[in-house]
């Protein structure tokens, strides 16, 4: 058995009652309360993987009446990330990231100058000709993530579920 931390996204603050039955359930975490009144889990869970940590988290969750929105990750990276996740320096990356510099085809953004972590990784592994560095517990987080999202946006996946596994 590993034992895995992550955090989890709620969809509101779990009252008093419902905390106490998330330790009830047997989850070693912490509800944290931001600034901005949104709340999380820091939890702490035993599995034999990540995948398998992730839902036994989300159903001891589920089990209590709150709702996982989304779980924290890192994959989204601005420029200045990816910088300094290569090694480069941000005049390096924006030159390569706006086709300027390198071979083109640099990924494009997620979403207004952010990027997929994953997504440059691979590109960087081919542009440099390095094998592809692999970060499983990285990836799966930002998986379960968008999992997690996507199920909020459409709880019945319907035919789409086939997405998943394409």
């Amino acid at each position: 058995m590993n034992e895995y931390t992550f955090t989890v996204r709620f969809n509101r603050v779990p009252s008093d009652d419902e905390q106490d039955q998330l330790f009830e359930a047997g989850l070693d975490g912490n509800v944290v309360i931001s600034a901005n009144g949104r709340a999380s889990f820091l939890v702490t869970q035993e599995a034999e993987s990540l995948d398998l940590a992730i839902l036994e988290v989300l159903a001891g969750i589920e089990k209590v009446g709150v709702t996982a929105v989304g779980i924290e990750n890192e994959d989204t990276v601005d420029l200045a990330t990816i910088a300094r996740r290569t090694g480069r320096s941000y005049e390096s990356v924006r030159l390569l990231a706006g086709g300027k510099r390198g071979p083109g085809s640099f990924p494009s953004e997620v979403t207004g100058g952010l990027y997929s972590w994953a997504t440059v990784r691979d590109w960087f592994a081919n542009y440099e000709g390095a094998s592809r560095e692999l970060d499983n517990d990285a990836d799966t987080l930002a998986f379960a993530d968008l999992l997690l999202r996507a199920r909020t946006l459409r709880p019945t996946a319907g035919k789409l579920a086939a997405l998943v596994g394409a």
